[in-house]
């Protein structure tokens, strides 16, 4: 959560209070307490129950994380975003403002509720995307279509439910691993056209200028230079391919080798590590631990000199950083078992067993990156993974609760210290 780093940063603040003012004009419920609240729904619920602030939570915390960044001193020479996040890109460059993309984000979902588009989703292949066109033709499948680029090592392809069950039997026959992802929709699938049009024709009235920092866009394969490439780009959102590892390699021959994430999870910069030569660096602005002294730290050291001063930041008051995750009261003297090698060793470890079964690159699978909600790892896959973690370590059975909400590798780590004890 961002609580603790996001109050030193006014304009993050000033920001979530935009879009949550948004969201209430068009009936949505806040999202602010998604990014700042450490009780928030946990993301299984949140798709159970209130899918639809999805898109506005994971615009809140590119464009707060973006306010941090600003805040840190940092300023992009290009930026680039991925799927939707491209309307994030757009408004971090000064495109579209903030209350128009959160506004574009709640006519999206009004856009879908009335083209009510059939049962759809997306099915991550672990194949190149050339591979992954083969078997989209080799299935003849007008509503089966490659969506998205991510690299080498994974295309993800959109459709009808059946369409995408039917790639799925051919593609696990031919030996790829095959994976459906947590997606209401066939997105970027011309299947959307009309929900597209729904929504273009609502946001005709978005206010766009052009860019004033460079954005590069995987939808149209190109930098986005005018006012018409930006109203592209919302028109093509929905229903064109992302050509995501074609724009990170565009990006790199052009002189482009340093990368971050702002986003909540780790998983583009896992694609640039997997994607890239080594020469091409990639951090994540938000690791699920640390205060954001630790932060600087990190961005610091992987080569993003940062100038932030906590006794000048918020308000202008001294205030002392709040850590996130702070020592039990009943801790004294940590075991061997506590140190930080010995968690180093166990996420090292989970990480080669997750990468084996999944067939991701072991860089994909940081600490922090959530295994459904990034990977599209589902409940019962995890389930047997797990088992097969707790039978490695020789563990006991943990409680239900505790089980469930571990869905990344550093709270499975923290479960496996745990139960070991």
């Amino acid at each position: 959560m961002l609580a603790d780093r996001a109050r030193h940063f006014p304009r993050a603040v000033e920001v979530l209070e935009t879009i949550d003012a948004v969201t209430a004009e068009h009936g949505f419920e806040p999202v602010a307490p998604l990014v700042l609240e450490r009780d928030a729904p946990a993301l299984d619920e949140l798709l159970a129950k209130n899918s639809d602030q999805l898109d506005l939570a994971i615009y809140a915390i590119n464009a707060a994380g973006f306010e941090m960044l600003s805040g840190l001193g940092l300023r992009p020479d290009v930026l680039v975003g991925h799927s939707f996040g491209e309307f994030a890109a757009l408004s971090a460059a000064g495109a579209i403002p903030v209350a128009d993309v959160a506004r574009m984000a709640c006519i999206r979902t009004e856009a879908f509720r009335r083209a009510d588009p059939a049962e759809g989703g997306l099915l991550a292949l672990d194949v190149p995307a050339w591979r992954a066109e083969h078997l989209v033709g080799l299935l003849d499948d007008p509503g089966l279509r490659l969506a998205i680029d991510n690299g080498p090592g994974q295309t993800v392809v959109s459709g009808p439910s059946a369409s995408l069950r039917a790639a799925e039997g051919v593609a696990t026959g031919l030996g790829f691993r095959a994976t459906r992802l947590r997606a209401r929709y066939a997105f970027h699938n011309p299947v959307l056209s009309l929900a597209a049009d729904i929504f273009r024709d609502s946001t005709a009235d978005v206010r766009v200028t052009e860019p004033r920092v460079p954005v590069f866009s995987p939808i149209l394969g190109r930098h986005v230079r005018t006012v018409a490439d930006v109203q592209e780009v919302i028109t093509r959102n929905m229903v064109a391919p992302v050509r995501f590892y074609d724009a990170l390699i565009t990006l790199f021959r052009s002189g482009t080798t340093a990368f971050i994430e702002a986003g909540a999870r780790q998983a583009l910069t896992g694609i640039v590590r997997s994607s890239l030569p080594p020469s091409a660096r990639a951090v994540a602005l938000l690791p699920s631990r640390g205060d954001v002294e630790s932060i600087t730290a990190a961005l610091d050291e992987a080569g993003f000199p940062v100038s932030w001063n906590p006794l000048s930041a918020g308000s202008g008051q001294a205030e002392s950083v709040v850590r996130e995750v702070q020592a039990s009261p009943q801790a004294t003297v940590p075991s061997e078992r506590d140190s930080p090698t010995a968690r180093a060793d166990v996420l090292a470890e989970l990480a080669n067993i997750y990468a084996d079964d999944l067939g991701f690159p072991v860089e994909m699978l940081a600490s922090d990156i959530d295994l459904e909600a990034d990977l599209g790892v589902d409940s019962a896959k995890q389930l047997a993974l797990f088992e097969r973690v707790r039978k490695q370590y020789g563990l006991s059975e943990p409680p239900a609760e505790r089980r469930v909400r571990a869905t990344t590798l550093e709270k499975i780590a923290e479960l496996v210290e745990e139960q070991r004890r």
